[in-house]
């Protein structure tokens, strides 16, 4: 995170000068918060829409029901002031259900749709074009072969007791008032009354929330700079001095390194105890030695959570009689508290922040500071605010206030703390992998999927499990390549656990694309250090043969169907994933500014874009490629700031690779590691997830936060 500019060079500038300059971000800050608090709290006018009616013509301002006279129907439909039901084709796969054909006078058309747990979609023409408000995908045609505005009915969060709820959808808006023909193509949704009602010109005006969260956001950001560096982080004049000196009291029985790793593997023991038996006294009891021995040195908390970051999907922490919360977030909130303590008592001792950091690297705290400001804004324009806001808290914030632990970490420790982390980060992965070794080898918990048996450990997907291990697996196997002494030796046990973990998901992104990746990137780097240091490449044929090694296990497997049509793009996964990317891509182009929003992708897709090829698989959640899934969550802005992330992030681990040339090997050995996952991860994701779940964020901070602040690691 970027440091305070020091009192000596504030003292260089111009009082006057500065002062003006502070100032002018003020009166920006005070004007962008009033701005934003007006437009948030002033009503807004609610015009209550009228009741459906009989309507001789549709006309600006009416709501008419669909047994109008200006509708017109294909044989087959049974129409009342309810809607309007099509009748069952003889082929339904290929035969329309039915159409509707009306002209209205005005400029916004809307249907009343009845959408629900049900499979059926509709296209619809205005004047012989798409209607232009809903999704006109390439390629995906009527039949008559035009092109269309294309949406589904298909809603499962929409269903209720009583069938398919009502919503009113803005099909066509036009830039003048005029006559417009309309053409409804309706396909399956028999029995549902698909179309309830139409609406020119009639829809009150919805005014959004977000440009309000912008102008706050905006305020916030003017705030910091007027204020920024106004005062030392802790002078000692803030300090409270009976609070210091319960601290120092507190802590001397700690003074010895040693006894703090007790107590914090003690504290270990009882929080794995309390998860696996349910004990939340023994939860609080684990709490308590660990915050107490993290009040002494804060990496062993941090490194903790990074040891428990594989099991957060599938593990909570109780902490009261019958409530219990999750790993990440009291890890995150305990984290932050335990190193402010520390601050708060080790301060006049005189530690500097930031030693070791990339000269010139303080930008990267800015810019994740900046991306989780832009994806506020975008949450609250999400069409579904409550899980755009809790992926905003569970994902973007907390990969921010993993970074300020990180930065609390780094500013109490040296060498030894990072090596803590990195090696509890490392230990965790392995034991998540000896957990899915264990289920491979009892036949528990397994995923059967196209002829082959997955582990996934306590991950709900194989290919989750897949996706953390290969990031881990290539720190693990350049330690085990380019290490010395031990260190070596238990980084390659641990390697040939994850590796096994990793083969045994069978993922195919990984296999394929991410750890293939990840592997040249390895052999370059290694290829790079070695001979920069003049030192002999024999280690690097240790990849050459793990990857052998891992082909010849494949190889039995590589006749089961899910492998067998790995590039048949016709049919299968490859098919699907096509269908994907074109309803993505036209996702992205319908919502460019600002996307559909955290965790409003799969929301988006099986009601407006869903492809009628792939219905069997409607309940995607992401659209497996990380630039698209950067547009169509966060928009534009959020795609420049999240390549900018991981571009800017890669960037400082070259230039830390490039630095340690002279450097312990072990050091060497960890920048080629994490480069080397940073590539596994950037290409695998080009066809999955990439960084949209809690534990993959927090990893991907890890990795550039290392980057940028990480002093040497001490040799092994």
């Amino acid at each position: 995170m970027p440091s305070r500019p020091s009192a000596a060079s504030l003292s260089r500038q111009p009082a006057g000068a500065a002062l003006a300059v502070r100032r002018r971000w003020a009166i920006l800050a005070a004007l962008c918060s009033l701005a934003g608090l007006g437009w948030l709290l002033w009503p807004a006018p609610a015009a209550p829409l009228p009741t459906p009616a009989r309507a001789a013509a549709l006309t600006p301002g009416t709501v008419a029901t669909l047994d109008s006279p200006a509708f017109v129907y294909s044989p087959g439909w049974q129409v009342s002031a309810a809607g309007a039901d099509p009748a069952e084709p003889a082929d339904p796969w290929q035969t329309p259900a039915g159409t509707v054909e009306f002209v209205y006078r005005g400029r916004e058309l809307a249907l009343q749709l009845a959408v629900g747990d049900y499979w059926g979609y509709l296209y619809v023409t205005v004047d012989g074009q798409p209607a232009n408000r809903l999704a006109a995908i390439q390629g995906n045609h009527n039949s008559r072969g035009q092109a269309a505005g294309y949406r589904t009915f298909y809603a499962p969060d929409a269903q209720s007791a009583s069938g398919p709820t009502p919503r009113w959808v803005i099909v066509h808006r036009a830039p003048a008032l005029g006559d417009h023909r309309v053409s409804v193509e309706v396909w399956r949704s028999w029995g549902q009354t698909p179309l309830r009602a139409a609406a020119v010109d009639a829809l009150p005006a919805a005014r959004p929330v977000w440009p309000g969260v912008l102008l706050l956001s905006l305020g916030g950001w003017a705030a910091l700079a007027a204020g920024w560096g106004l005062y030392p982080a802790w002078p000692e004049v803030h300090l409270l001095p009976p609070l210091r000196a319960a601290l120092d009291t507190l802590l001397r029985p700690l003074a010895r390194m040693h006894l703090r790793w007790v107590m914090a593997a003690l504290a270990v023991a009882l929080l794995a105890g309390a998860v696996g038996l349910r004990l939340w006294w023994m939860a609080l009891m684990g709490l308590a030695l660990l915050g107490y021995a993290g009040l002494a040195q804060p990496s062993l908390w941090a490194a903790a959570l990074l040891l428990a970051l594989p099991f957060y999907f599938s593990q909570t922490l109780p902490i009261l009689p019958g409530r219990a919360t999750n790993l990440i977030d009291i890890g995150l909130l305990g984290g932050l508290l335990v190193a402010a303590l520390h601050r708060l008592w080790a301060a006049p001792s005189g530690r500097s922040n930031d030693r070791g950091a990339v000269p010139g690297a303080g930008w990267f705290g800015w810019l994740l500071a900046a991306l989780i400001s832009w994806a506020l804004v975008a949450a609250f324009a999400a069409g579904y605010r409550a899980p755009a806001l809790r992926e905003w808290r569970t994902v973007f914030l907390a990969g921010g206030l993993f970074a300020l632990l990180l930065h609390g970490v780094l500013a109490a420790g040296g060498p030894r703390d990072w090596a803590l982390l990195v090696a509890a980060w490392l230990a965790g992965a392995t034991l998540a992998a000896a957990i899915g070794l264990g289920q491979a080898a009892a036949g528990d918990m397994l995923v059967e999927a196209e002829g082959v048996q997955r582990i996934r450990a306590f991950y709900g997907s194989p290919n989750n499990l897949a996706l953390y291990l290969e990031r881990t697996w290539m720190v693990t196997l350049a330690f085990a390549l380019l290490g010395t002494g031990r260190l070596r030796w238990v980084a390659a046990g641990a390697a040939a656990l994850q590796g096994a973990a990793l083969l045994l998901t069978f993922s195919k992104g990984s296999l394929f694309l991410g750890v293939p990746v990840g592997l040249l990137a390895l052999w370059l780097g290694g290829w790079w250090t070695l001979t920069a240091r003049g030192l002999s490449r024999r280690p690097l044929w240790w990849i050459a043969a793990a990857a052998g090694a891992g082909g010849l296990v494949l190889l039995p497997f590589l006749g089961a169907d899910r492998f067998r049509g790995l590039l048949d793009l016709s049919q299968g996964t490859g098919h699907i994933r096509l269908l994907l990317w074109r309803s993505a891509w036209q996702m992205a182009l319908d919502h460019p500014w600002l996307g559909v929003g955290p965790d409003n992708f799969l929301y988006a897709f099986r009601s407006g874009y869903l492809l009628p090829g792939g219905w069997q698989e409607p309940n995607l959640n992401h659209p497996h490629n990380w630039p698209l899934d950067w547009w169509t969550r966060l928009g534009l802005p959020g795609l420049a700031l999240g390549t900018a992330f991981f571009v800017g992030g890669c960037g400082l681990l070259w230039v830390r690779l490039r630095g340690a040339a002279r450097r312990p090997i072990t050091e060497a050995a960890l920048w080629v590691g994490l480069l080397a996952a940073a590539a596994a991860a950037l290409s695998h994701g080009l066809i999955d997830l990439s960084y949209a779940t809690p534990d993959l964020m927090l990893v991907w901070v890890l990795i550039f936060v290392t980057a940028r602040s990480c002093r040497c690691l001490p040799p092994a």
